[in-house]
């Protein structure tokens, strides 16, 4: 199966990424990203991409057909941590941009990510005027979710998941998600125990010159390409929240743009590294190098959680493949 892809509010490509390791092939790709150190990233791993620039510039007649339309539109005005100005803001408000394209292009499925507080922002009237907006196109049935990424990986990230299938009666369900998908993961976990050895993460920041030497463990997870070896740190950890009280757990806090979370490890507070948020988002190692760390943390922190896409691909194409066979 190959489809035609326009990922808008691109990132560093984390939608993008999800997708293909889902297996799905992309004939197309098409990309719309404002901030450079982005789309540079997007470019080195999409190479074949084409890049649209700024959506509020796009075209819609000059693309063709598009099977699939992702989007993490802007969410600082929806944030808690933001001053909730909601769908009105200037950057939240792009969502009418993305979907007025979706209007002309009417692909078989978008999909869009945003926080939490866009179910809540505005007494939820927020919320409601997406579901207008979309019921205008009057095309598409959709279906939602309330989706934490701490059921694949080590953060605690709570983040809404929006598909819409163009037709009535049309498309692979994809929600409810949760405990089973979570049984899949703990055991490819249990798996990678068992072939892992030791981590060696060397952290410059603030600690020049010094290589930590780090257990395995499932309170960090990098993923490996084209193999089930996930490495884990098995040190207990301090997850450090914004207020920076020290918290004992299993799951790192959200990671965002300012990369607020840390670790207090050996008698000392550090923040994450750039790889290890890598890590708790589910990008390789190294998928945002070459860049200064405070540009990395920013990246990572906006990016979505890869394996929550992957899973979602999965069961919209691979699954009904797997059906009929």
């Amino acid at each position: 199966m190959k489809i035609n892809y326009l990922d808008l509010f691109s990132g560093i490509g984390g939608f993008a990424l999800g997708i293909q390791q889902a297996g799905v092939k992309i004939d197309k790709c098409y990309f719309s990203e404002i901030d450079k150190y982005a789309t540079q990233i997007y470019k080195r791993h999409f190479p074949d991409a084409i890049e649209l620039g700024d959506i509020r510039t796009i075209k819609p007649e000059t693309l063709g057909k598009i099977d699939l339309i992702t989007f993490g539109f802007p969410c600082q005005d929806l944030s808690i941590a933001g001053k909730r100005k909601g769908l009105g803001g200037a950057r939240s408000g792009l969502f009418f941009k993305a979907m007025w394209l979706i209007s002309q292009l009417l692909p078989s499925v978008f999909i869009f990510e945003n926080v939490k507080g866009l179910l809540t922002s505005n007494e939820g009237k927020d919320f409601e005027i997406v579901l207008r907006t979309i019921a205008n196109i009057g095309l598409y049935e959709c279906e939602w979710q309330l989706v934490n990424t701490s059921w694949v990986l080590p953060q605690n990230r709570e983040r809404v998941y929006f598909i819409g299938h163009l037709g009535e009666g049309s498309g692979q369900k994809v929600f409810p998600i949760g405990a089973s998908v979570k049984n899949h993961y703990e055991q490819e976990e249990e798996l990678s125990m068992q072939i892992s050895n030791t981590l060696r993460t060397n952290y410059s920041n603030g600690y020049a010159n010094e290589t930590y030497v780090m257990e395995i463990s499932p309170c960090i997870r990098a993923e490996h390409h084209n193999t089930a070896d996930v490495h884990f740190i098995r040190q207990p950890l301090k997850f450090l929240s914004r207020n920076q009280k020290n918290i004992e757990g299993d799951y790192a806090f959200t990671l965002d743009g300012a990369n607020t979370g840390g670790v207090k490890q050996n008698n000392r507070i550090r923040r994450f590294t750039p790889t290890e948020g890598e890590r708790l988002q589910g990008f390789p190692d190294g998928w945002t190098n070459k860049f200064s760390d405070n540009v990395r943390y920013k990246m990572i922190g906006n990016a979505v959680s890869v394996p929550i896409v992957k899973m979602i691909i999965e069961r919209l194409y691979i699954t009904p493949i797997m059906k009929k066979e």
